[in-house]
Parts: structure tokens; sequence; C-alpha cells
């Protein structure tokens, strides 16, 4: 069996991590990709909706009734994701009651 020196040992060490590496690298690069996608499709989308509503909008200005352009087939626009607050806690303590302490008793 001959033997490997240290240095080919090490080189052929390093290509295999670098080979694993890459293959990782290409997946964080796919999902780099895929969101770049996605953020310009959701751009696209709001675009689309903003043209939408100013559209609706337009033919209810010009008579029509939400109930005749449903009829037609055109939905009302959506409003956006609404967005529900919680009511307010209230975060004082409590008051805490006044004990009389023996030191202090209550001056009637």
């Amino acid at each position: 069996m001959v033997e490997q020196s240290a240095k080919a040992i090490r080189s052929e060490t390093e290509k295999a991590a670098l080979r694993l590496l890459r293959e990782r690298a290409n997946l964080v690069g796919e999902a780099a990709t895929a969101r770049h996608e996605r953020d310009q499709l959701a751009d696209a989308l709001r675009q689309a909706n903003d043209h939408y509503n100013a559209r609706y909008s337009a033919a209810l200005a010009g008579g029509w009734t939400p109930d005749e352009l449903t009829k037609l087939g055109l939905d009302a626009p959506d409003q956006g994701p609404s967005r529900r607050r919680r009511s307010a806690r209230s975060t004082a303590p409590e008051p805490a009651e006044q004990v009389a302490s023996p030191d202090h008793p209550d001056q009637s």
C-alpha cells in the first residue's frame, strides 16, 4: 500500500470540504434567487391591486353599484390586511391596602 504525504492528504481533504461548501452555498444562492422572485411578484401584485382598486372605484364613480359589479364578476377590492389592535391592558399594580403597623398605629 502506498502511503500519501501529509500534503496530499491535506489537499484532498480541503477539496472535499470545498465541494461540500459549494453545495451548501448553492442552496443558499437558490433560496436568495427564490426570495428575489417572490419579492418581485409581491410588488407586481401590489401594483395590480392598486390598479384594480382605482378602476373599480372609477366604475363606482361612473354610476355602477357594488351589486351590479358583483353580478358582472367584478369583486370588491380587498381593503388590505386588517390589523386589529389589542385593547390596552393596565400594567399598573393595584393599590396596596394600608395596614397599620404596631410601631405606627392609626390615629383616630
